[in-house]
């Protein structure tokens, strides 16, 4: 453990005095890299109350000096502060803290000791810190070749080719049989099923959806001007006989759907049911879009239910859920008469993928870090939903291998809305049933947490405590201690 003292300006907000005070970081030997430990140290005292908003950080050199490091380890250092909200720059004048109002939901994300700046568990995507070792030095390394400036220029609308052979071989562990003629690169998951929608249908027609569905789906639709019927689940998943059922309704041009891993409920929809869903939509002639974003996470799952639909089936991934959020990557593999629609959608949308991030991708797939990064959240995701299910048991949580995050279901009288209000009491973010639900019928008293966000374990658990303390004390016991 090293301790320095340095002196800090000192600059109240909006006002131009500068007074002087004693920073004296403490920067934990955890193993961490030495710009790492020092950013920790500066959320830390950050949430203590010994840096406050408009705090002046000493300069990247007398800092460097101090401490008998190099300057390069003290500017990622506050590069990593900028990334987590915690301080802003300002050309000319330095480095200083942010309000707090501005980082709540950053250092919710970034403080290994949580407190007053809260714990922010309702956005479902890996734990950041273990991608960094991985994209950093891939960055760099595509930083420092010349010939990645072609990539600069305008591409392809489906993507470079070598990119749509990487998504191939991407898409080929789920069990389709793509190739690079068969995949369009895109901006995310997101991205995709957008463009996958738009290539199905027109405005006014209506889709079909599991009851409980990603909410992004109802920000497409409205885009689009679609109406979304909502189709019946069961403790399974979306039941082939409501599909049906809605089908013989006619009108319905496609299905949203996530088989693997389904956002919110985590069912895992098993083969026999895919085979029946796909039969279905064959029969009727409706689009299946089928949201895999999670698929990759889970050990032993079943083959693509667009594999099942060749005529009908578009499968949509992406790199978010499985590598990092930021690589926003994500490939459409769908039939080949809807081809050009899929191009046309990407140029009406964005024109075309990053492609800067899609040979970053490429590379990583083809060393095999890719594969080190999802073996690595893999592992990770199982030791966090290990530590929820320990601490949670007593509840009725739904959390299989590769799940990261839980589907609660709360006891009476909680109701989702209520629930999530009363943590964010408590300065955790969660997200109740309601945004996920299609329809007011039959509403589905849960809420999701997200176990990625938190960069370290025990960050974790101090969030899931206080989920399992709102649980003990019920609604009416908080709300008396709350007055």
């Amino acid at each position: 453990m090293v301790t320095i003292l340095y002196w800090l300006d000192k600059r109240p907000v909006n006002s131009n005095i500068v007074t002087m005070t004693i920073w004296q970081p403490t920067l934990e030997d955890d193993g961490k890299p030495r710009y790492a430990a020092l950013a920790d140290a500066l959320a830390r005292d950050i949430g203590a109350g010994k840096l406050k908003p408009g705090d002046r950080l000493p300069t990247h050199r007398d800092l460097a000096w101090s401490l008998g490091v190099t300057v390069g380890t003290v500017s990622r250092a506050y590069a990593e502060a900028a990334k987590r909200g915690l301080t802003t720059g300002e050309v000319g004048r330095g480095t200083y803290i942010k309000d707090p109002s501005e980082n709540t939901r950053h250092m919710a994300f970034y403080l290994d000791n949580p407190g007053e700046a809260g714990i922010d568990l309702a956005y479902a995507f890996p734990p950041p810190a273990i991608a960094e070792e991985t994209l950093l030095p891939a960055l760099r390394d595509l930083a420092s070749d010349p010939n990645i400036l072609p990539l600069f220029d305008y591409q392809p609308r489906p993507g470079l080719k070598a990119h749509r052979a990487m998504g191939a071989r991407w898409l080929a562990r789920s069990g389709l049989s793509a190739t690079s003629d068969s995949v369009v690169v895109c901006g995310g998951g997101h991205h995709g099923m957008t463009i996958a929608m738009a290539a199905i249908t027109r405005p006014g027609d209506r889709i079909l959806a599991e009851r409980l569905t990603y909410p992004g789906l109802k920000d497409v639709a409205h885009l689009l001007g679609l109406r979304i019927d909502g189709v019946a689940m069961d403790e399974e998943g979306l039941c082939p006989d409501a599909f049906e059922s809605a089908c013989r309704q006619g009108e319905a041009k496609a299905l949203y759907c996530m088989p693997t891993l389904h956002n919110p409920t985590n069912i895992i929809l098993s083969t026999e049911r895919r085979q029946a869903i796909a039969q279905i939509a064959e029969r009727y002639g409706v689009a299946i879009v089928e949201d895999d974003v999670f698929g990759l996470l889970a050990p032993e799952a079943p083959p693509a239910l667009a594999s099942f639909a060749p005529t009908q089936g578009y499968f949509v991934t992406s790199l978010s859920k499985t590598l990092s959020p930021g690589l926003r990557i994500g490939f459409v593999h769908g039939p080949e008469a809807a081809r050009h629609r899929l191009n046309n959608a990407v140029r009406i949308s964005c024109w075309m993928a990053p492609p800067l991030c899609a040979e970053l991708a490429a590379r990583m797939v083809a060393d095999g870090s890719a594969d080190r990064l999802l073996t690595a959240h893999r592992a990770e995701a199982d030791a966090r939903r290990r530590l929820a299910l320990e601490i949670l048991q007593p509840w009725q949580v739904t959390a299989p291998p590769g799940a990261i995050h839980l589907w609660l279901q709360l006891p009476e009288p909680w109701r989702g809305s209520d629930f999530a209000a009363q943590a964010s009491r408590r300065n955790l973010g969660l997200r109740p049933a309601e945004p996920f639900t299609i329809g007011r019928h039959h509403l589905t008293h849960a809420v999701r947490i997200c176990l990625g966000p938190p960069r370290t374990r025990a960050a974790l658990r101090h969030g899931l405590e206080i989920i399992a303390d709102l649980l003990n004390e019920g609604p009416s016991g908080l709300c008396e201690a709350i007055v």
